[in-house]
């Protein structure tokens, strides 16, 4: 996995890598030395991993997926940078800012048959892998028209899924 920018307040889940077998983070790519320096100390990652450029870590350590932790406004330019190489990507939420960079990433990613998704917390909950299942697989119930998912913030529990039929 490569990591294009520092900048996301979630990018710690990716520099976490170390806790687990799940992935392995090869390079990442952050312009800003000091960022880099600060949070390498902090998760514990060598500064060897970290190139100056998107281009130069995905021609360096050629990533099978890169992770887009820098602006809403870069994400455009990793998904042109990678899916021409072949490279799955993955923004942080929001996709983008603008309708015109959404499509053009919806392109590339048609165009070089890249796997394009936007990093919503909720689509790792297995909760939401168990209803999905069940309704996609099991056919528990009828077909959904739409899903609302929601924090229930005051009881700080786990999130509350509605089906709407």
């Amino acid at each position: 996995m490569g990591v294009a920018g520092l900048t996301h307040g979630h990018v710690g889940w990716i520099l976490n890598y170390k806790k687990n077998d799940i992935v392995e983070v090869v390079g990442i790519a952050e312009p800003n030395r000091d960022l880099a320096e600060r949070l390498a100390k902090q998760y514990g990652f060598s500064m060897d991993l970290v190139y100056s450029s998107l281009d130069e870590m995905l021609d360096k350590k050629k990533p099978e997926a890169v992770t887009a932790f820098n602006s809403i406004y870069q994400h455009l330019g990793v998904v042109k940078a990678c899916a021409p190489r072949g490279i799955h990507v993955m923004v942080e939420k929001p996709l983008t800012y603008r309708l015109d960079h959404a499509k053009e990433m919806e392109s590339l990613a048609n165009q070089y048959n890249i796997k394009l998704l936007t990093n919503y917390e909720t689509t790792w909950y297995g909760s939401n892998h168990k209803a999905y299942q069940m309704v996609n697989t099991e056919n528990a119930i009828g077909p959904i028209r739409k899903w609302l998912f929601m924090m229930d913030i005051a009881a700080q529990k786990k999130l509350m899924l509605a089906l709407i039929f």
